[in-house]
């Protein structure tokens, strides 16, 4: 199995989900999905979602929650979950706005998980 298999089989688990992205913390993408037609830059998403994911564990850590494993980010075109993997490697999904959040921070959080095993 590759990265781009686990990602591509969280959409065919749930419609909803539009891709994703194993990325660095660096905000580098590894490997990437997303349905066809592409509408979105999931390069540059996940290299602005690297840099928000750091910033809100260090607001986490000086608010006493511990460091961020988890981001949910919801607009009003869909919704973009990121968690940690490793110290280097963060996962990115992107879904629809009307897609059930728990749901997907379920399949991301697995996801996580197999893409450890991965590295």
């Amino acid at each position: 199995m590759t990265f781009r298999n686990l990602i591509e089989g969280f959409h065919q688990k749930d419609a909803s989900v539009h891709g994703g992205a194993l990325a660095g913390v660096d905000g580098l993408v590894v490997e990437e999905w997303q349905i066809s037609p592409e509408s979105r830059d999931l390069a540059a998403l996940c290299a602005e979602m690297a840099q928000f994911f750091k910033e809100s564990g260090r607001i986490a850590g000086e608010c006493g929650l511990g460091p961020a494993s988890e981001l949910l980010l919801a607009g009003e075109q869909g919704i973009v979950l990121v968690r940690k993997v490793t110290e280097d490697y963060i996962l990115l999904l992107v879904a629809d706005p009307g897609a059930v959040a728990g749901k997907c921070r379920f399949y991301l959080r697995l996801g996580a998980r197999r893409a450890k095993e991965m590295l």
